[in-house]
């Protein structure tokens, strides 16, 4: 009798010790590790959500250098000013500027353009500005700030000899330009450098687009 107790006994005892010892297993090798990859997942989330802001404020940044060109009828039918503005709260360091002649379809004409500085003699660019400030005013545009520094633009740009290299905030660079037919428009390209050192390429009709860090190519979204 005291015999089939103890075979009880032990039967029951190593029962109880299989079940802990599944419990451990199930704990080690089942919710640990799956609470652990849960946990692995979360964290990655976290970083991914953290980059993605990151990203976006970079990019928001650069979406604020703009290329920008217009013609100048005052100079000539052929004549257009180029601009490049910098609303970085940042200093923007403008690496290359690629302007090109294209036709109404948009396809790059070879030698289609060139710089027009100091192509026209000073009194002749200055009378034909007052000529052209004078029509504004004409026509009841003297309160356009527009106007104006559209004005003053077209001058600076037929005297300016080179692309300032180094924006501050809020501060533009401008350069004249002649097709050699009226009839072509102009396509600005410009490459530069933000703050954090990520280089980007941008056209006066596209969005920027992330080229790189220190001259290493890495396309960003930036939609």
């Amino acid at each position: 009798m005291t015999g089939e107790l103890l075979t009880e006994t032990q039967a029951t005892a190593a029962i109880a010790t299989t079940i802990s010892v599944a419990i451990a297993l199930y704990v080690t090798v089942i919710r640990e590790p799956r609470r652990a990859a849960e946990d692995a997942r979360r964290s990655k989330a976290r970083l991914d959500a953290l980059h993605r802001v990151v990203r976006e404020r970079i990019a928001a940044q650069a979406r604020k250098v703009v290329p920008s060109c217009v013609r100048t009828p005052m100079f000539g039918d052929s004549w257009w000013t180029v601009r490049i503005d910098n609303a970085i709260r940042a200093v923007m360091m403008l690496l290359s500027v690629d302007v090109e002649a294209i036709d109404a379809n948009g396809i790059a004409i070879p030698d289609g353009c060139r710089q027009a500085n100091n192509t026209m003699p000073v009194n002749q660019a200055f009378d034909r500005s007052m000529l052209a400030l004078s029509g504004s005013l004409k026509h009841h545009f003297q309160q356009s700030p527009a106007v104006k520094q559209a004005l003053r633009d077209a001058v600076v740009g037929h005297f300016s000899t080179e692309w300032k290299r180094s924006l501050s905030p809020n501060q533009h660079t401008v350069m004249a330009y002649t097709t050699t037919s009226p009839d072509h428009a102009l396509r600005v390209t410009i490459i530069y450098e933000d703050e954090a050192g990520y280089q980007w390429r941008r056209t006066d009709t596209s969005q920027p687009e992330r080229i790189g860090r220190l001259g290493q190519v890495d396309v960003a979204d930036v939609d």
